[in-house]
């Protein structure tokens, strides 16, 4: 007999309402006034500011420059969220943290689907969310989880082709959707599709009449953007997107350094624990399964870890979350092949464990002003903070430059914030100087030690306008009338 507990947690309808919920709240807890990192996380929600005010939905801009590095569907969705909360941190997030969710409750669905077991679904979702790298990720304003719930929805679709072969066409809309979401990454499904099918049916299989339907879905949603800006800027659209340095996959690295191809092994050998020695051995489970025994579930989802995993381990960038497309099919084969090794007495007694790891976690988020990793810092404070001294004093004509700072670090979170550009920058102070002789009602940004070191050597020439812990916010001394602290009448951007 069942103990009452195990009856409880295994439960499909608490299952799911648990992770729903449970997954809403470690994606979204604390988000408010978390703020956005810089760099990615900024750059990616300063475009999605631009998308609407673009000439085209299809025109994506940065710095209302044209850009094509990135499909627009991400900006759309995070431009939407604008709409919705306005403009901020909270809106930039909300979409990946929705995706998140809808993952982490697709990958069970998947899995029940397959195995048609409680416990294996329930499992694959827990070691999808954990360890917390698919968490960070979820919780900031990236393109890999938008991209990753496409992808697996697109599997989820393809498997339940088998059956029914209308969802051929779903499967085709959600590669499309990836492929929209982050260029060719998004053609993977396309691909193992392809494999899949051959290995099913033959070449009878590929040419099922919905297969073939879906495969040309996939292509005319998801070529669209590529079509709409070469007829509208031609070579300079090829040569800004498909010509870039990481879209080349033969890279020198790997010709003089075979080691570089397992680069993403030892990544996942660094981070992927507890799970890498289950997971890495019910890998090669499911090779066997699907090769010797002929299991169409097993095939796939070997598939669908084995094409992306060894194309993208000769990338230029070898970056753990550019992965996360196949962490659900790595829930699965763990979940399962744990399955096959734990007796049924011992599935019960993990099944409160990890509603309470999870329920932990729920709390430490919510509740608990623990810090840790980027998604539970909070970010790009002191360029909050300063953001409406320099939104103020500058313009959009007449943007901010920088003393003594990185090109790249905070002009992402300082442009997200301020709604202002990054005029110029300069390490040196002769540089200095001369840029503030050509533009005397200039304004800077620098850090504090530097600013100490300026007014020391050259007392009563500059004015400080604001200073946080972090930066300076100054101009020259000549320029302190025109300096605005008045905010009553200025429409400021939202700081959260």
């Amino acid at each position: 007999m069942k103990d009452p507990f195990f009856k409880f947690f295994s439960n499909k309808i608490f299952q799911i309402i648990f992770l729903l919920y449970s997954s809403l709240l470690i994606f979204l807890g604390r988000q408010l006034d978390r703020g956005i990192s810089n760099f990615d996380d900024s750059y990616y929600a300063q475009k999605a500011k631009e998308i609407f005010s673009s000439d085209s939905l299809w025109v994506v801009t940065w710095r209302e420059t044209l850009v094509f590095d990135n499909p627009p569907l991400p900006f759309w969705l995070t431009g939407l969220a604008y709409k919705v909360f306005g403009v901020s941190g909270y809106a930039a997030v909300f979409s990946s943290a929705i995706f998140g969710t809808l993952i982490v409750c697709l990958t069970y669905f998947l899995c029940n689907y397959l195995y048609k077991d409680n416990w294996i679904s329930f499992l694959a979702a827990f070691v999808l969310i954990f360890p917390g790298m698919f968490v960070d990720s979820a919780r900031r304003g990236m393109l890999d989880i938008t991209l990753a719930f496409f992808v697996t929805a697109a599997m989820y679709c393809l498997i339940k082709g088998l059956e029914n072969r209308r969802f051929y066409l779903l499967y085709g809309l959600m590669a499309g959707l990836a492929v929209l979401t982050k260029s060719v990454l998004g053609f993977f499904p396309i691909i193992i599709g392809v494999i899949f099918m051959f290995w099913y049916g033959g070449i009878k299989k590929i040419f099922d009449s919905y297969f073939i339907m879906g495969a040309v879905l996939s292509i005319l949603v998801g070529c669209s953007w590529f079509v709409v800006n070469w007829y509208m800027f031609g070579e300079l659209f090829v040569n800004g997107h498909f010509k870039r340095s990481h879209m080349t996959i033969v890279q020198d690295d790997y010709l003089h350094n075979p080691m570089y191809l397992l680069g993403y092994v030892k990544d996942m050998l660094k981070n992927y624990w507890p799970w890498f020695p289950v997971t890495v051995f019910g890998i090669f489970l499911f090779a066997k399964d699907g090769i010797k025994e002929k299991n169409p579930h097993s095939m796939l989802l070997f598939l669908w870890i084995f094409i992306p995993f060894v194309i993208m381990s000769t990338s230029r960038n070898q970056t753990l979350r550019y992965l996360f497309m196949i962490f659900p099919a790595f829930g699965i084969i763990t979940a399962h092949t744990l399955s096959r090794w734990l007796k049924d007495s011992q599935k019960e007694r993990t099944l409160p464990w990890i509603v309470g790891v999870i329920m932990a976690t729920v709390l430490v988020i919510n509740v608990t002003p623990w810090q840790t990793k980027v998604s539970l810092n909070y970010s790009s404070a002191e360029v909050r903070d300063i953001a409406p001294f320099v939104h103020a004093n500058t313009s959009k004509k007449q943007g901010v430059f920088f003393y003594k700072l990185s090109m790249w670090n905070p002009t992402q979170a300082l442009m997200f914030y301020s709604d202002r550009f990054l005029e110029g920058f300069t390490n040196e102070l002769e540089n200095l100087f001369k840029i503030m002789e050509e533009n005397p009602e200039s304004t800077w940004l620098t850090g504090v030690p530097e600013f100490k070191a300026l007014e020391k050597e050259f007392t009563g020439k500059f004015y400080l306008i604001y200073a946080n812990q972090k930066f300076a916010y100054f101009t020259l001394t000549q320029n302190r009338k025109n300096v605005i602290y008045d905010f009553s009448h200025i429409k400021l951007p939202v700081i959260r």
